[in-house]
């Protein structure tokens, strides 16, 4: 009975939201809703007007109007809610599977269960309907917490990005896309690596801003606002209309011409589009930001009279060279803390001291500072620097230790470790790249404190055991989190994809792995050159790819065009980088050291970031199945970025996947233990 009431009373809310969305079609026809989706545009109002994150949906994912059930949830701020939460919207989806099952045997199955959910379908359902809808059953968490929260927080951003979207010739009104893409959390970060408010890639955002290991401007709520203005209205030009320039920008500009060639308009994609990446994800993104328009542009009908966010406002100083943080904290009487929060784009290598905030960047102060002549007049002749703070590195001779290495460089030993996430032991390998800390870096500032005895005997010298890796230590930086939605994902290349003479009927389920078989603080990457030829007009050196990596990277890194790369190696334009691919470098530009440091930091950065946000939660074994590739499983299945999936199959070689072969699937959990996002939805049991 329960589960019929809410099933009553959502199909109710359905009726009434469809129709208070109707007006949101005033605006010209720039965004309209479509016949096709008024029944998405409902769900999603509901979503983030009605059902809180304590509230899970059970729907079909097809047909959002087809809703199951609704199910209570532990509020994520309780002891083992994750779990248990993700315990009963499995069961749930399964309980709704099997009802469809058993409808797909007999459509006209006489128990209540059954015919409560037959009636969901219409007049006489066939068999064939049910066994299609068992393939598509969902679970959506509900989101009216999180989005009422974003709607404060725009309050202090609202004016100023609708002024520059309007400056920048787009609708105001795509203001309130960043409550889909992060609930306008200016700190949002997607397990692939997207981060800010308007959830930018780093291959997207490098177009627009300042991405790497000093600056992320994606994370300048404002900066990002311009960015995100420039690229909407890149799309609109690509593509003629608001629909389908908003849908391009979490499905991709190329996508959507692909679909736009093959079926014409909006509502047609809508309804016809069978792309391997157009998923729920995409097919719902224009729905979801005219639901989120409807809730943000009417707060008060939905969520009372709330108090939003006030606008702050900030004295602006360029900066006339290179300076260490904590210097200009102390020469402009400010706190570190709100230094940091007036100035979202720096990254935690500023505040440690291991980089100086960079020549002209400007360094946002309280509004009630002096003016920035009079601030830079009296800055002493020490305060700025010529140049960047260089990283320095050491590779590990046999013989050596970590103790002897932190002599050499007089360095404390506990930095060392800290820095590189060395393990109890501190051991180190022959060929490992260790980043050797600056003297006045504040090491604890950006790692998690490891006490290690210096004079432990069991201290490991040097050995050939994993020679040529360093092992990055990642930070625990209390962020918040959002789900990702700016995703370009490429074609699997067909020669990576697992394949077999039969397939396995009987693959056992995963199953729950209670111990953690490594630490998931530490990934390794193969950082060094493994040759370098200086035989030729410049020298050349032979890398194996890694995972995340592309030759618009090495190109960037070795300061070359990709086409140079491209004849150096003689790829064909479009063919794919195979994991463990050698790949020879030019480096007429760079030393073998610059390359090797800007490798270094792409993948530190990326690591750090992430375990800013995210944690390591149980781990399962998984059985390569046909056509599996590292890149389906993590894209597509289990939502993973591609080096936490290496990390925890060190030993596998991911580039040729064997059927039936176990791997370790780490689930992924957000810091903030009261943030769902990372328990995005589950899916109906494989038949």
């Amino acid at each position: 009975m329960l589960c019929k009431r809410f099933t009553i009373l959502f199909l109710l809310a359905l009726a009434i939201f469809s129709i208070s969305a109707v007006p949101v079609q005033a605006d010209g026809e720039r965004f309209p809703v479509y016949p096709a989706i008024e029944p998405n545009v409902a769900f999603w109002t509901q979503i983030y007007a009605r059902y809180s994150t304590s509230q899970a949906v059970v729907h079909d994912s097809l047909h959002l109007d087809i809703v199951y059930e609704v199910i209570d949830l532990k509020p994520m701020k309780e002891a083992g809610a994750r779990k248990i939460n993700r315990k009963r919207m499995k069961q749930a989806s399964r309980r709704i599977a099997d009802i469809l099952k058993r409808l797909a045997a007999d459509p006209k199955a006489a128990d209540a269960d059954c015919r409560r959910v037959a009636a969901l379908f219409g007049s006489q359902p066939d068999s064939k309907t049910f066994a299609r809808a068992r393939g598509r059953v969902r679970c959506q968490i509900g989101q009216q917490d999180r989005f009422q929260a974003g709607v404060i927080r725009s309050g202090a951003y609202l004016d100023q990005m609708r002024a520059i979207l309007r400056s920048s010739g787009v609708p105001e009104d795509l203001s309130y896309l960043p409550h889909v893409e992060s609930s306008f959390n200016a700190h949002a970060y997607s397990k692939f690596g997207a981060a800010g408010m308007w959830q930018f890639t780093r291959s997207t955002g490098k177009r627009f801003l300042t991405v790497d290991y000093v600056l992320d401007e994606r994370r300048d709520p404002i900066a990002a606002t311009r960015a995100a203005a420039l690229l909407l209205r890149e799309n609109y030009e690509k593509l003629g209309s608001w629909p389908l320039a908003i849908t391009a920008y979490n499905h991709g500009a190329a996508g959507m011409q692909r679909a736009k060639a093959k079926h014409g308009g909006y509502p047609e994609i809508f309804a016809s589009y069978k792309g391997r990446t157009f998923k729920f994800a995409s097919r719902n993104f224009y729905s979801e930001f005219l639901a989120a328009r409807q809730v943000a542009s009417n707060y008060r009908r939905y969520f009372g009279d709330i108090t939003l966010d006030t606008p702050q406002s900030t004295q602006p100083v360029k900066m006339a060279g290179f300076a260490a943080f904590n210097d200009l904290c102390r020469h402009f009487k400010i706190s570190p803390e709100a230094a940091r929060s007036l100035n979202p784009a720096l990254r935690p290598p500023v505040f440690s001291g291991q980089k100086y905030v960079p020549e002209g960047y400007v360094f946002n102060l309280p509004s009630s500072s002096p003016s920035s002549g009079t601030l830079l007049s009296k800055a002493p002749a020490d305060l700025f620097k010529t140049t960047q703070k260089p990283s320095r590195f050491y590779t590990v001779c046999r013989g050596d230790t970590a103790g002897k290495i932190a002599r050499m460089h007089r360095v404390k030993l506990n930095d060392l470790i800290l820095a590189n996430g060395l393990d109890r032991r501190a051991t180190v390998y022959i060929r490992q790249r260790l980043r050797i800390p600056q003297k006045d870096e504040s090491v604890g500032l950006v790692a998690e404190k490891r006490a290690v005895d210096p004079t432990d005997s069991k201290a490991q010298p040097a050995s050939a055991a994993g020679s040529g890796t360093v092992e990055i230590l990642l930070p625990n930086i209390p962020l918040e989190s959002a789900e990702c939605r700016y995703r370009r994902l490429e074609p699997a290349p067909a020669d990576l994809l697992a394949m077999a003479d039969e397939i396995n009927e009987n693959a056992s389920r995963d199953a729950s792995i209670q111990a953690s078989l490594v630490n998931p603080g530490v990934a390794p990457v193969d950082m060094g050159f493994h040759r370098i030829d200086r035989s030729a007009r410049q020298p050349v050196g032979i890398i194996r790819v890694e995972v995340e990596e592309t030759l618009g990277h090495y190109a960037e890194w070795a300061g070359v065009r990709a086409s140079s790369i491209r004849r150096l190696n003689g790829l064909s334009y479009g063919r794919h980088l195979q994991l463990n691919q050698r790949v020879k470098i030019p480096l007429g530009n760079v030393t073998a050291d610059d390359f090797e440091t800007r490798r270094y930091e792409f993948h530190k950065r990326l690591q750090e970031d992430f375990f800013a946000v995210y944690r390591i939660g149980e781990l399962q074994r998984y059985q390569v199945r046909p056509g599996d590739s590292y890149w389906t499983l993590c894209r597509e299945k289990f939502d993973l970025p591609l080096w936490l999936l290496k990390h925890y199959n060190a030993d596998i070689n991911l580039a040729t996947l064997k059927v039936h072969q176990s791997l370790t699937i780490p689930s992924v959990e957000s810091v903030a233990a009261n943030d769902p996002a990372t328990m995005d939805t589950t899916s109906a049991p494989d038949a």
